[in-house]
């Protein structure tokens, strides 16, 4: 298509020289326009009030928030539950942390009245024991079923969906299966431990240990101990013994199993029956990748600590923090926080990275594409964030465990404080300022551009949500008008 006839002849009749100083002015003026646009993130915030703050400052928890971040429990000055600002439930003597369940929608907590403690959940009261282990009340994955430990006098029994369980000397905690169906807990009765699967007993040991199921649901496992010998219990069968055992890991199809095993003074690890390398100790948990093709765990020869991917050692440090082993969300990638010298740095597919004096709880962090990684740490009593090698701004303090990434890994997010004010920090720009961002895991992308968390500023509660986008500023305009980050 030829350009407009008025065009054509004007060029048409103009020296081939003038024609390429007028392309030429063209492109450098092109060029300084598209370096002169910046790309802007513009957080447009909306607040909505949830309640007055009116819980009691000397509770460990007064404040819960449902793993979506849409609602909100405290325990008020008197001991009763006001849940999204409504005062829920009668006024007790004393009342234990409120408990969400997984989809946010349910709750439970323990309370006490006239010497007597129970479970309420969802404002309904359950019935009156002796004694009611508030930390052993547990909702199911789908969220529909509830169990916790109750007893009467010195008896336990487990209370599941209302109906109670046998009565023993001592239970530990009771556990859901991932699909909800089944329950088990290590019990013990005259001096032998054992196993209750869905109310049925298992063996007899001398130990044992806390359950594991499968991820289908289809198997559990356990430590026991007869003699002075340990072994897993999986699915009722016996497996090889050891002078010592961990805690078995499945792998995400649920056909191996890995744990650390011990005889004599070495110990190794065990994949899928087979025991790897011996070493001197065993610092961590071996972990499977989420294809289940690697098993990854930390160990120590002549005081020095290492990672080991399908039996093979990486370099070795003076300690590895043995919660911060991870895979990449797509197997693919491994990361760590390690000590060389007095200060502590992330390596990350065997590459170390700068060191600082303390990498945070939870560090390293992985994108959900597993391309991206992210990690707190601490410089002369500072804190800041590191996204894929870059270093972020220096603050007051960081809450470790909110770092998190967008769903499409565009944005990271997380809570910081200055100057005695939180604010959350999305691709390096601060947010509204508030008294304080509530909970630990405190923000939730609701969409690959849309957060939510809880604050708390001036006495008053509000769920906050912000949406996110790109705009490009030219000249420090944004489509006409000012460019506002934080509005």
């Amino acid at each position: 298509m030829r350009p407009p006839t008025f065009i054509y002849l004007f060029f048409n009749n103009l020296p081939e020289k003038i024609i390429k100083l007028c392309l030429f002015i063209i492109f450098i003026y092109t060029s300084i326009i598209a370096l002169a646009e910046e790309k802007i993130l513009t957080r447009v915030v909306s607040e909505r009030l949830i309640a007055k703050a009116n819980y009691s400052p000397w509770l460990s928890e007064p404040l819960k928030t449902s793993p979506d971040s849409k609602r909100v429990a405290q325990i008020g000055y008197k001991q009763f539950l006001i849940l999204d600002g409504k005062v829920v439930g009668r006024q007790y003597d004393n009342i234990g942390t409120p408990i969400f369940s997984p989809n946010g929608k349910r709750i439970a907590y323990a309370a006490e009245s006239m010497g007597k403690q129970f479970v309420v959940t969802d404002g309904i009261e359950g019935k009156r024991y002796d004694i009611v282990r508030e930390e052993s009340i547990t909702f199911s994955p789908d969220s529909m079923r509830i169990a916790y430990v109750a007893g009467i006098g010195n008896k336990r029994f487990v209370v599941v969906d209302n109906v109670e369980g046998t009565r023993y000397d001592a239970i530990g905690m009771p556990v859901f299966s991932p699909d909800s169906v089944s329950f088990a807990y290590p019990a013990e009765q005259n001096g032998k431990q054992f196993v209750v699967i869905n109310g049925i007993e298992d063996k007899y040991y001398d130990e044992a240990s806390n359950p594991v199921f499968s991820p289908y649901g289809n198997r559990i496992a356990y430590a026991a101990r007869s003699g002075d010998k340990w072994f897993l219990v999986v699915n009722g069968k016996e497996q090889k013994k050891y002078d010592g055992v961990g805690t078995p890991t499945f792998s995400p199809d649920g056909k191996r199993l890995t744990y650390i095993a011990q005889l004599g003074e070495k110990q190794f690890v065990i994949i899928g029956g087979k025991p790897d390398n011996e070493y001197d100790l065993i610092i961590s948990n071996p972990i499977f990748s989420s294809d289940g093709k690697k098993v990854a765990y930390i160990a120590q020869e002549f005081n020095r600590q290492f990672v080991v991917v399908n039996g093979v050692p990486e370099y070795a440090y003076d300690a590895i923090d043995g919660t911060s082993l991870k895979f990449s969300p797509d197997g693919r990638r491994v990361a760590y926080s390690a000590q060389l010298r007095g200060k502590w740095k992330v390596v990350v597919d065997g590459v170390g990275g700068k060191l600082y004096d303390v990498i945070g709880e939870g560090s390293p962090i992985f994108s959900p594409d597993g391309s991206r990684i992210a990690y707190t740490c601490q410089v002369n009593d500072r804190w800041l964030l590191v996204v894929d090698g870059v270093e972020g701004k220096y603050y007051d303090n960081i809450a470790e465990y909110s770092v998190t990434f967008s769903p499409d890994c565009k944005y990271v997010a997380y809570t910081a404080s200055l100057d005695d004010k939180w604010f959350v920090v999305v691709n390096n720009k601060e947010g509204r300022k508030y008294d304080e961002i509530i909970g630990d895991e405190n923000i939730i992308f609701e969409s690959n551009n849309l957060i939510r968390y809880v604050a708390e500023r001036n006495e008053f509660i509000y769920i906050v949500e912000e949406r996110l986008k790109w705009d490009y500023q030219i000249g420090g305009y944004n489509n006409g008008e000012f460019s506002n980050n934080n509005n």
